[in-house]
């Protein structure tokens, strides 16, 4: 069964069309990857999704119903959530501050829920967020992401100016995030990492997906290793 259908999606803003006829589905569950280089259109169909930018035409369906159309608030009531690029955290905020911020009255067992996600969190509840490492501050910005239990969990660039170490741990808990019943959508430039994890994938250039099929067919397709793998098919 698929959480997210995205049918023919298009998008133009002012005078620039940004996305093209895009088709995906995202399963229950699962986890689908979304690849490309800078400025393809990734981030943009996720703002499409979460109800930032209003599509020129087609359709996202969530669990059968379509919501083009609707505010980002409402989107994030059905249960979509976005933990944007560039993480987007309150730094002048504390750690607990940012994780319960606009997820209404503080829920106990949500916070240590998350915080058995991230246990580097709950040792820094108390802590500016601004204060954190790159790698805190990702973890932070997809913990609170959670706080709200979505039953879809967007995911923009997360391994962004990361070390390679801290990536492999972010992706290692993307795997876990999904193994609790998250449906997990992500935009990734680092094809290698995304696709060890992935059910399945599509790659976007100029606004078009270009390939689509399971993450192993991708992860061994030549054009693939070629333009985001350095030349070395992936093992996954």
């Amino acid at each position: 069964m698929n959480v997210l259908e995205i049918a023919n999606l298009s998008l133009r803003i002012g005078v620039q069309d940004i996305l093209h006829d895009i088709s995906l589905d995202l399963p229950e569950k699962g986890i689908y990857a979304i690849l490309g280089a800078n400025g393809v259109g990734k981030t943009s169909l996720m703002r499409c999704i979460s109800g930032i930018y209003h599509p020129t035409g087609g359709e996202i369906r969530y669990e059968g119903k379509n919501i083009v159309g609707l505010k980002s608030h409402q989107i994030v009531d059905l249960g979509i959530l976005q933990a944007p690029e560039g993480r987007q955290i309150f730094s002048n905020m504390s750690v607990l501050e940012n994780l319960t911020i606009g997820g209404g009255p503080l829920k106990t067992a949500e916070l240590d829920r998350v915080l058995g996600l991230f246990p580097k969190l709950k040792e820094r509840l108390k802590q500016g967020a601004g204060s954190l490492s790159g790698g805190e501050q990702q973890m932070l910005c997809i913990g609170r992401a959670l706080m709200r239990r979505p039953k879809v969990l967007l995911l923009d660039e997360p391994s962004l100016g990361l070390a390679p170490m801290l990536v492999r741990f972010i992706f290692d808990l993307v795997e876990e995030i999904r193994a609790q019943g998250y449906s997990i959508l992500i935009v990734e430039q680092n094809a290698k990492a995304a696709l060890r994890i992935a059910d399945r994938a599509a790659v976007i250039e100029g606004g078009k997906i270009v390939m689509e099929g399971s993450a192993k067919e991708l992860a061994s397709d030549s054009r693939v290793a070629d333009a985001y793998l350095g030349g070395h098919v992936a093992a996954h």
